[in-house]
């Protein structure tokens, strides 16, 4: 049994190494693809902003053209009470018509500078997040290169390990013995042995009885821990 636990060893460095490998494969994807929704999200968040810019100037334009008009009907009504030809009731009428759309184009002029001064700060804010996503584009173009070619370097590594992995399988570990430790290298997200030192798992650092860590040291059975149930050895 203790040229069995030595096959495991052996196997465990190979089996190690390849799951590092899927787990890196699995990784470097993902962190890819969250950085983009993060950069996406900038990009929707600017695409909102820019819809309230163009509202405001939409407003901007809509007071402008009143006030046009405005304007254009009190001076028609200017030069209609200046052809009034002494009526007193019709001039009375026409210079308050007057100062009615004075009043008016003085409200819409205010709130026409308010439109204006929010509409300036939320470009200057679209602009701000422009510099920003570019320079985000930028440091994610680099990065997804660096994925790119990390990840081709764990492929071709991944590949020529499974095959080591077919080639190298020792004849010393019987079907129950491998059956075993690849249930625990899948439960233990690769990690199917455990160093047993001075009574302590060196994987989950619980202390065994005296009458287990016997067991192990005499190597004639497989042990496992009783609590993360991994294969225990120790070292020679």
């Amino acid at each position: 049994m203790q040229e069995t636990v030595k096959a495991l060893r052996a196997l465990q460095e190979l089996d190690h190494e390849i799951y590092r490998l899927r787990a890196e494969l699995r990784r470097l994807p993902q962190e890819r693809k969250t950085r983009r929704a993060q950069i996406d999200a900038s990009i929707a968040k600017q695409s909102e902003t820019k819809k309230r810019a163009l509202e405001l100037r939409v407003k901007i334009k809509e007071i402008d053209d009143n006030t046009t008009i405005q304007r254009q009907r009190m001076r028609k009504v200017e030069h209609e009470a200046a052809n009034s030809r002494g009526d007193v009731a019709l001039l009375a009428a026409f210079q308050h018509q007057v100062r009615t759309l004075k009043r008016d184009i003085g409200v819409a002029e205010e709130e026409g500078l308010t439109y204006v001064e929010e509409a300036s700060g939320v470009e200057a804010e679209v602009a701000r997040m422009q510099t920003e996503i570019d320079a985000a584009e930028k440091v994610f173009a680099e990065f997804s290169r660096n994925v790119d070619g990390e990840l081709a370097v764990a492929t071709r590594k991944l590949a020529e390990l499974e095959m080591q992995r077919k080639t190298r399988m020792p004849a010393a570990i019987q079907p129950e013995s491998l059956s075993l430790y690849d249930r625990l290298l899948v439960s233990r997200e690769g990690v199917a042995l455990a160093e047993l030192e001075s009574r302590i798992c060196q994987a989950c650092y619980m202390e065994v009885p005296v009458n287990l860590y016997v067991r192990v040291a005499r190597g004639t059975e497989l042990v496992q821990c009783p609590s993360c149930h991994r294969i225990f050895y120790v070292r020679d």
